[in-house]
């Protein structure tokens, strides 16, 4: 996923330590390189991402811009597919901006089925 950005405005994903490590899932394209697990990386090979739960309230804006360079425009409406599945699944507050249409910041069953199908129709 890309950094978050703290309730307030700020961006850069901080969160004044009020977060707490939850586990660790698969990489995948796109995951902040600040939450690889590099030791786990060296000690087996395998690289996975830091996840972490907490108090502070936060925003992500999910944006075709954001995805890796390289990808067609296939793959990167894929990746902001993923991205915005992964939001929800997290219980983020999230928001979509495509080159059309800006879907703001929200949460549920709803906004992700009314990101999905922004993307669909791109």
């Amino acid at each position: 996923m890309p950094p978050l950005a703290v309730g307030n405005g700020d961006s850069g994903g901080h969160t004044n330590g009020r977060e707490d490590f939850a586990g660790l899932r698969q990489y995948q394209p796109g995951d902040s390189s600040r939450h690889i697990a590099w030791k786990a990386l060296a000690r087996d090979g395998v690289l996975l991402t830091k996840q972490f739960t907490g108090q502070a309230a936060r925003e992500l804006w999910l944006s075709i811009e954001l995805a890796p360079q390289g990808l067609n425009l296939e793959g990167k409406l894929s990746c902001l597919t993923r991205w915005v599945l992964d939001a929800h699944a997290a219980g983020l507050a999230y928001g979509l901006k495509l080159p059309a249409r800006t879907i703001s910041i929200g949460h549920g069953e709803a906004h992700r089925e009314q990101c999905l199908e922004a993307l669909a129709l791109v």
